[in-house]
């Protein structure tokens, strides 16, 4: 297959401007989905929900439909203008965004949650694809640690925004405006971001013929440390979204926090930490890396082997102050693997099924992490709230510690595989 666009973004302002912009699509991206956590208690309120509802509608509602479109939509990617992919896809999620400000229901709720869901999955997996042709592999921890920006400031920003939106106007009108951001950001896109020649920092002049589906999977998970990395993605995401929806609600019930409040008190404990940690952790893991590649594997170890023992704390002290004390130091430590996280999924693949290899990540940590994470922590609230009643919340989130603790010992086994299957990825080139 001939080279999808060819426009030399290789160089100059252009290729880091990309990266800001796509980085913004991530931050819409993911705001426009966990918005909603600092929303379900007022949601809940006025429609009579259970925390079942509620955790079906963060959860599944949002995960089934994106597990449906992000694999085809990242197969086009490998085959069309990645760059027109994802500003459709943004076009079409920010409306469902505002759609939801104007539900008078449980079912309009969970239609445009399945409509974001759908549209959603058309943002990160070509995003990646595109950084990955922005700039090589010696430096691509960093440039995906600039991109991953977007996600770690996502959670500093839908608390904060959505606890003052929704004290200002209300969470339909909170809803409305964060639907009208995407123009904006869709008209950058346009005007700025073009359609890198694929696989020319790789030194390929043709990235090859785009395999059939199923021997792209085959060729990704023969690789042992492609296959481990996607099941500590998918753990690690499992306690994040559980913990990212439904901790705002715990401290509304357990501690009598307002919306405002406890969006400021969220954006500074968990979202700045993370967003710092961010910052740091793609110069980190480029540097670490180029003396022991191993440290891509070890930096991800390490979120999640800090963040199981941190939870079981955070979840057991009856202090607001030393809970919101205690979330800032996993939140920075996660934060320092996201960068070599997001390396390691395209390092790990070859040029001809980049797109693939993210949305086969995304595709599984939506599905079980988004999808089940919520879901499971809510229905567990639900069957502990007879005994334990506003406080059933705390209890279920124990739930998450020992998914953390696994996630690290499936990231700590990569490490002996790594070598053998980044040759493995560089060679595979039909």
């Amino acid at each position: 297959m001939a080279p999808t666009g060819g426009a030399d973004v290789e160089s100059g302002w252009r290729r880091y401007g990309a990266v800001v912009i796509l980085a913004l699509v991530l931050l819409l991206n993911h705001t426009d989905r966990l918005i909603l956590g600092i929303l379900v208690e007022p949601i809940r309120r006025e429609f009579q929900l259970t925390d079942g509802q509620i955790g079906f509608l963060v959860g599944p509602a949002f995960a089934l439909i994106y597990a449906v479109f992000v694999l085809p939509i990242a197969r086009l990617a490998d085959r069309h203008s990645r760059v027109k992919i994802i500003t459709v896809c943004l076009l079409i999620w920010s409306t469902a965004t505002a759609a939801f400000g104007l539900a008078e229901g449980f079912a309009a709720l969970l239609l445009a949650r399945m409509v974001l869901g759908s549209a959603e999955a058309g943002g990160i997996a070509p995003s990646m694809s595109v950084v990955s042709d922005l700039f090589s592999a010696r430096h691509r921890a960093t440039a995906m640690s600039v991109f991953g920006l977007g996600a770690s400031a996502s959670v500093l920003l839908a608390p904060l925004l959505g606890g003052a939106l929704v004290s200002l106007v209300g969470w339909r009108w909170t809803f409305g405006i964060m639907g009208l951001a995407g123009i904006p950001i869709a008209l950058l896109l346009i005007a700025f971001v073009r359609e890198p020649q694929r696989g020319r920092v790789d030194g390929l002049t043709t990235p090859g013929a785009v395999v059939p589906v199923t021997s792209s999977l085959y060729r990704l998970f023969r690789r042992p440390s492609y296959a481990l990395l996607v099941l500590g993605f998918v753990l690690s995401a499992f306690a994040q979204f559980a913990m990212f929806l439904w901790l705002p609600a715990f401290f509304q019930r357990s501690y009598g926090l307002e919306p405002a409040e406890l969006g400021a008190k969220l954006a500074l404990f968990q979202g700045l930490p993370l967003l710092a940690g961010n910052i740091l952790g793609g110069v980190l893991a480029d540097f670490l890396a180029r003396r022991d590649k191993r440290w891509l594997a070890r930096m991800m170890m390490l979120g999640s082997a800090v963040a199981a023992p941190a939870a079981a704390i955070l979840f057991a002290v009856r202090s607001e102050t030393v809970a919101f004390a205690i979330l800032a130091a996993p939140s920075l430590v996660q934060g320092l693997s996201i960068g070599a996280g997001y390396a390691l999924v395209q390092n790990l693949a070859a040029v001809h099924s980049r797109a693939t290899s993210s949305a086969v990540l995304a595709l599984c940590v939506t599905v079980v992490g988004v999808g089940l994470g919520p879901f499971t922590l809510g229905m567990l609230s639900q069957h502990l709230s007879a005994e334990f009643g506003p406080e059933s919340l705390r209890y279920a989130f124990f739930l998450v510690c020992p998914i953390f603790a696994a996630a690290a010992l499936s990231f700590g086994m990569i490490a002996r595989f790594l070598e053998r299957d980044f040759e493995d990825a560089r060679q595979d080139h039909p």
